[in-house]
C-alpha cells in the first residue's frame, strides 16, 4: 500500500510539472484592448517560457496587412519586439503564432486602437488669452 500511494504521489509531481512546463503568454506592449493616444514606435510579447515566435502580422480595421520586418525567430527567447510604422488613427489587431521548446503551439490575437493624436494635444492659446 505504502508503494501505491509513493507511485501516486510521484506520478502526480511528474504530470505537474509538465503541466506547467507549457509556456504562455505573459503580458504584450500594447495590451489587449488598448486605447492609444499615439501609434506605439513597437509591439513587444513577454511569454513564461523560452519561445520561438513563428508568424506576426499586423491587420488594420478594413483587415488589410501592414507590412512589418518581423521575420520568424530561429531562437528560442522569452521576450521579442518588433518595431512598427507610425499607425494612422483606427483600429488594429496582431495576430501572433508562437512554438513552444516542447513544440506546444501558442497564438493569440491582440486588438488595440490608436486615437487621433490631435484630439490629445493641448489647445491653443488664443490672442485674447494674451490680453490679460
Amino acid at each position: 500500500m505504502k508503494i501505491f500511494k509513493m507511485a501516486a504521489i510521484l506520478t502526480l509531481a511528474l504530470i505537474s510539472n509538465l503541466v506547467s512546463a507549457h509556456s504562455g503568454l505573459k503580458h504584450s506592449t500594447p495590451e489587449n484592448g488598448a486605447m492609444l493616444i499615439q501609434s506605439p514606435e513597437d509591439f513587444t510579447l513577454e511569454f513564461t517560457a523560452q519561445v520561438k515566435l513563428v508568424r506576426l502580422q499586423l491587420t488594420d480595421q478594413s483587415g488589410k496587412s501592414i507590412k512589418l520586418n518581423a521575420k520568424p525567430s530561429n531562437d528560442f527567447k522569452a521576450a521579442f519586439s518588433i518595431a512598427l510604422p507610425v499607425l494612422e488613427a483606427g483600429s488594429y489587431n496582431v495576430k501572433w503564432l508562437a512554438m513552444g521548446e516542447d513544440a506546444h503551439k501558442l497564438q493569440g490575437d491582440i486588438p488595440f486602437t490608436v486615437k487621433d493624436a490631435g484630439m490629445a494635444k493641448t489647445p491653443a492659446i488664443s490672442d485674447a488669452d494674451n490680453d490679460a
